[in-house]
């Protein structure tokens, strides 16, 4: 049965409709708690009612105490603990000629399906390359796509077009920084050898979805996050690539290299390895703006 409740070990709290965001529970002092036959529909299936029972007597969404839930663990990182963490972060783009474990990069895996999602289950989808022999195979495919774009952006009217096909925040990050970045670093990666989109990193996290799956482009900015804060916690360095998923989304053959399934549209991507080069000091940075609405302002 997908929802029920279990009346006999019940207490009555109400937590459960209260943790529910879609108002499917119906409870007061006086009535048997319920779902509503006509909200059902509404069950997202993210374990609220579930998780805050104290009795374990709710059934919903097909989830069970025994699969789907553990014990939270007792006490949790501190104020400190935590800004100290996330502010020694650092995003690494050198890193030692060293392969990482599977083991590690499962303990990667394992945190980013912690991350929050729009609507459960996941809808994201990840591919782990852990052989750097692949990713260097990738890398003239991906050095003609940004040459191709390069070449594009300098065609006034070829610009034009491009200018009234994207939206505004993905025109303005090509012209005026991946156009920039490619001018210089594509020489280099031709006569030297310099992998400007890889950095030489020994393991490639790709992250992609069906198309049109619900929340799926926000889905994945978060679970990129979760995956760059594991990496830090397990002592590796790690950073996340803008450039990868575009080249692999439109190119077959990364597709087919990277066994992306034909339906699915990559969303972002991160390197990992073993940092080269320790940083010592953090930077202090701000947002561009904060406005504070205040009670009684």
């Amino acid at each position: 049965m997908p929802h029920a409740i279990n009346l006999e070990t019940c207490k009555k709290c109400g937590l459960c409709a209260e943790v529910c965001p879609n108002q499917i529970m119906e409870w007061a002092p006086e009535k048997e708690p319920g779902f509503r036959p006509d909200r059902l529909s509404l069950c997202i299936g993210c374990g609220h009612c579930m998780a805050v029972c104290p009795t374990q007597s709710i059934t919903a969404g097909g989830m069970s105490y025994a699969k789907d839930f553990f014990d939270l663990p007792v006490g949790g990182l501190g104020e400190s603990d935590f800004f100290n963490f996330l502010s020694s972060r650092r995003s690494v783009r050198n890193f030692q000629d060293k392969p990482v474990p599977r083991e590690m990069l499962q303990r990667i895996l394992d945190a980013i399906a912690f991350a929050p999602m729009g609507f459960p289950p996941h809808k994201i989808e990840v591919t782990v390359v852990q052989n750097r022999t692949i990713i260097h195979k990738a890398l003239p495919q991906m050095m003609k796509l940004y040459g191709d774009l390069n070449r594009w952006m300098k065609n006034p009217l070829v610009r034009f077009l491009m200018k009234r096909k994207m939206n505004p925040e993905t025109f303005n990050t090509i012209q005026n920084h991946v156009i920039p970045a490619m001018e210089k670093g594509l020489p280099e990666m031709k006569e030297r050898g310099r992998d400007i989109f890889t950095r030489g990193a020994p393991a490639l996290i790709l992250f992609h979805a069906p198309r049109g799956s619900e929340n799926h482009t926000e889905d994945s900015h978060i679970a990129v996050s979760y995956g760059l804060l594991a990496a830090h916690a397990l002592g590796l360095g790690a950073s996340a690539i803008g450039l990868i998923p575009p080249a692999v989304e439109r190119n077959k053959n990364l597709r087919r290299l990277f066994q992306i399934p034909d339906d699915n549209e990559v969303l972002a991507s991160m390197i990992v390895g073993y940092p080269k080069n320790p940083f010592k000091r953090g930077i202090r940075r701000g947002l561009a703006r904060v406005t504070w609405v205040e009670p009684n302002g």
